[in-house]
């Protein structure tokens, strides 16, 4: 069974793969995260707290916590301003 290509022609990893892999810290799924060029470079865990981004080296994902790169929370969204059609307003 061989790999489906990537968007640069890479290799990229098997849908069966994708599909069992998930973050060693917490269990959750992980997310792909790819260059400008459309290379798969990493998988994103959004469950961590911190989110954590294992590498992906010669198309192989590294799943070790130890090698994972903690990266920023994505910021949420500003919330409404209080008093604008809240209570007593």
């Amino acid at each position: 069974m061989s790999a489906a290509r990537g968007p640069a022609g890479g290799p990229d990893l098997p849908t069966w793969l994708r599909e069992v892999l998930r973050c060693p810290a917490t269990g959750g799924p992980l997310q792909d995260r790819r260059d400008d060029d459309g290379r798969l470079v990493g998988l994103l865990s959004t469950s961590a707290d911190p989110p954590l981004l294992y590498p992906v080296v010669d198309g192989v994902p590294v799943l070790l916590v130890d090698e994972a790169v903690p990266q920023a929370p994505a910021v949420p969204p500003p919330a409404q301003a209080a008093g604008a059609g809240g209570i007593g307003g």
